[in-house]
């Protein structure tokens, strides 16, 4: 009966009725005894449909003490920590399920998930293969090696790759996407002529996330292909096919409470000293996977990629994301041993890289500064800005995870890029940190001196490796993968025109950077 029932939740889910199934499967859950195969099921449904990640951590805790010996419990473990960011625990449950059955496919999937995660492309890349020699058909490793494949910058490897797993499914979804990061999309595309005549009809009767998430890969198809008025409708309809609500008053509390009750004499000496963390902070697309690379060029320097690192800590502290007082009083209050502690947790992701210098280039880090300050006060930051009208309008054209709510609304999207310039500009103020401002146009107009400038700021001797940033370093899964791989052209700059006619709400909201009127440069 139960495996009648689990075998309807994931056929619901396959068909896009993602909150029936978490209905059926949460009235089998609530039964007194549920055994290891329905938990195996759950733990899937939200990886693979309803992203609940947390739930999911929840489910796969009770696994691996019903089944701790298998190695597909250990696989699945891997992934779900993998996705909420505790890449030490990931990598041992990665290792144990490998240890258990190193020819199992999806044990080496789960560890390949796990290395793209941790930005091990060579680990990622070792593990699928491995795969697909025993299993050569195992889907999931497949469409995982043209991820790795797009890490490491072949990306017309993965493009040449999802061709012919999409001529074996044409609607997978999961296909197209890495498809279209890979490739740059024409208009007599067949993959792209295939989701907009017979995907988005299909889509567009179900609604919700899923057409959401279809609209904006059209979206950056029309866009490739310089239809940027189809480009910009389709990012608004796939916003208005998924409402996230946003809540522009809180996160202004939140930026006005620092900036008011946050003061220099809150960083008394405390914390370790520290000099290898480089935290590269700002808004999305605003040129830090560029800065990224040019550094992580340098025979001395690491990164950790986007790390939840800081994120992970600050909610251990007990500070809720936006809560102005729970922050304030964590400033003010980490003890000198608690500001120690804090900083050992966050160099153990550091003390694996052999490395001078190690970049965490999770850019909302800018909303905690203030406790990273308590734990590091020698740690460098370095703060990439670019025009706001381009860093908005990139934004909002692009498919950013959902936790970005704040680009669901062109004017909620201007009024947080205020915010975060207000809280940006006090940071500057109060914190014992140094902070080097870097600007998105003078790296492209000036890139060896923008270059060199870095470089020093992290205390590093100049090293020519820096400008080979194309060739070497390490790689990226960010959105801008792909463009800083190619050379810098101008052509980057004033993108938000392309868009006009419909910015009149952000306008309004970014009016006081130009104070001379838009055609002048922002402030």
């Amino acid at each position: 009966m139960v495996a009648n029932v689990t075998d309807k939740v994931l056929a619901l889910a396959k068909s896009g009725r993602i909150t029936e199934a978490e209905t059926a499967l949460d009235a089998i859950l609530a039964g007194k005894k549920v055994d290891a195969k329905t938990l195996k099921t759950a733990v899937l449904f939200h990886l693979r449909y309803s992203l609940k990640y947390r739930r999911a951590l929840q489910l796969v805790g009770h696994l691996v003490k019903a089944r701790p010996k298998q190695s597909s419990t250990h696989a699945l473990a891997a992934e779900v920590l993998a996705h909420i960011g505790d890449l030490p625990a990931a990598l041992k449950h990665a290792d144990q399920a490998i240890s258990l059955s190193p020819d199992d496919a999806d044990a080496r999937f789960a560890a390949a998930f796990v290395a793209l995660q941790r930005n091990a492309f060579a680990d990622a890349l070792e593990h699928v293969d491995h795969a697909l020699k025993t299993h050569p058909d195992h889907r999931p490793s497949q469409l995982q090696r043209g991820w790795a494949l797009l890490g490491v910058g072949r990306a017309d490897e993965a493009t040449v790759l999802c061709r012919a797993l999409w001529q074996d499914t044409p609607d997978d979804i999961n296909v197209i996407g890495l498809y279209f990061d890979a490739a740059s999309v024409a208009e007599d595309d067949p993959v792209f002529l295939h989701m907009r005549d017979d995907m988005l009809p299909r889509y567009a009767e179900l609604g919700g996330e899923r057409l959401a998430y279809l609209l904006k890969l059209l979206g950056k198809a029309y866009n490739d292909q310089g239809a940027y008025t189809q480009s910009f409708r389709s990012f608004a309809d796939a916003k208005a096919a998924h409402v996230l609500p946003y809540d522009t008053t809180q996160y202004a509390g939140y930026i006005n409470t620092l900036c008011d009750e946050v003061t220099v004499a809150d960083f008394p000496r405390r914390g370790l000293p520290d000099e290898r963390p480089v935290l590269i902070v700002g808004m999305p697309r605003s040129g830090s996977t560029l800065i990224e690379q040019i550094l992580a060029s340098h025979p001395q320097v690491a990164s950790i990629g986007e790390s939840p690192n800081l994120h992970r800590i600050t909610e251990q502290i007990g500070v809720r994301r936006h809560n102005p007082s729970e922050m304030v009083r964590a400033i003010k209050q980490i003890p000198a041993d608690g500001a120690n502690k804090l900083a050992q947790i966050y160099l153990k992701e550091l003390d694996r890289l052999d490395a001078a210098r190690v970049i965490d280039k999770s850019l909302h880090n800018f909303e905690l500064l203030g406790v990273f300050a308590a734990m590091l006060p020698k740690a460098r930051i370095i703060h990439i800005k670019r025009d706001p009208m381009d860093t908005c309008v990139s934004c909002y054209t692009q498919n950013l995870p959902p936790w970005h709510r704040y680009t669901q609304d062109l004017g909620d999207l201007g009024q947080s890029y205020i915010g975060y310039r207000k809280l940006m500009a006090h940071w500057a103020q109060v914190l014992p940190n140094p902070i080097l401002e870097l600007r998105y146009e003078e790296i492209i107009d000036d890139l060896e001196g923008q270059a060199r400038k870095a470089v020093a700021f992290v205390g590093l001797d100049w090293d020519p490796a820096c400008l080979d940033f194309q060739k070497g370093g390490q790689q990226s899964r960010t959105l801008s993968a792909r463009q800083v791989r190619q050379p810098l052209y101008r052509s980057s700059m004033q993108r938000w025109r392309r868009y006009e006619t419909f910015l009149d709400p952000l306008k309004a909201q970014l009016a006081p950077l130009y104070p001379d009127g838009f055609d002048k440069p922002a402030r």
